[in-house]
């Protein structure tokens, strides 16, 4: 009897590891940060992250400010492991990243960084979000508006970009970055959450975020 309740034990956690890895099979794009309290949650800043859980690895790729956007990051391999370790032993030239994964659902995943009191959330691309079209951004000017907001953003470099809304003098142009992750067309723009590159019609791009709820955005070209 013992031994048939301890069989039945192990099918069972094996039945939900397979549960967990089916579900963070996918992409995932980074949202924010916050606290463990609850209650009353705090947003500490965004996560320019993303991961692919793909052939027992995890594949990441992020802004300059999160391990930076010229390489993929591949973790070492991970069987029905609740761990995503990319590097767990420092070096100055290689920072540790090791996460333990919190929750899992069909559409948002959490993890936290040991010893740290903060959680970092993801949420789920579809495949259908696959983009290939390739805007130009670089030298151009557009109306930016979404349902909250509207501005106008001036991609002045390849690397540095103006918003009309900033009348900070101190801070008269910021950083933006682009990378193409595993198909999916992604803009980050220093401070904020990644951007999903969505479709291209004409003289409009349309891009949509992530964070709680999507939120759709709408860039139109001026002349």
């Amino acid at each position: 009897m013992r031994k048939t309740t301890i069989i039945s034990l192990i099918l069972i956690c094996f039945l939900s590891a397979c549960q967990t890895d089916k579900d963070l099979k996918g992409t995932w794009i980074g949202d924010y940060s916050s606290s463990f309290d609850s209650e009353n949650p705090t947003m500490i800043f965004a996560i320019q992250n993303l991961m692919t859980f793909e052939n027992n690895k995890v594949y990441a790729q992020g802004s300059y400010r999160d391990y930076g956007t010229d390489q993929i990051r591949e973790s070492k391999i991970s069987f029905f492991s609740n761990n995503i370790v990319f590097n767990d032993e420092y070096s100055e030239d290689n920072p540790l990243e090791y996460y333990e994964i919190v929750k899992v659902n069909a559409d948002s995943l959490v993890v936290k960084i040991p010893n740290n009191n903060s959680l970092h959330i993801y949420r789920k691309l579809s495949e259908k979000l696959k983009n290939n079209q390739k805007p130009e951004l670089t030298g151009k000017k557009f109306s930016w508006k979404n349902e909250i907001f509207q501005d106008t953003i001036y991609f002045v470099t390849d690397s540095t970009f103006k918003r009309k809304s900033n009348q900070d003098p101190r801070f008269k142009t910021s950083r933006w970055e682009r990378i193409n992750h595993r198909g999916f067309d992604i803009l980050f723009l220093d401070g904020d959450v990644p951007y999903l590159i969505e479709n291209k019609k004409e003289k409009t791009i349309e891009l949509r975020t992530f964070h709680k709820t999507e939120l759709k955005h709408i860039m139109t070209e001026l002349q």
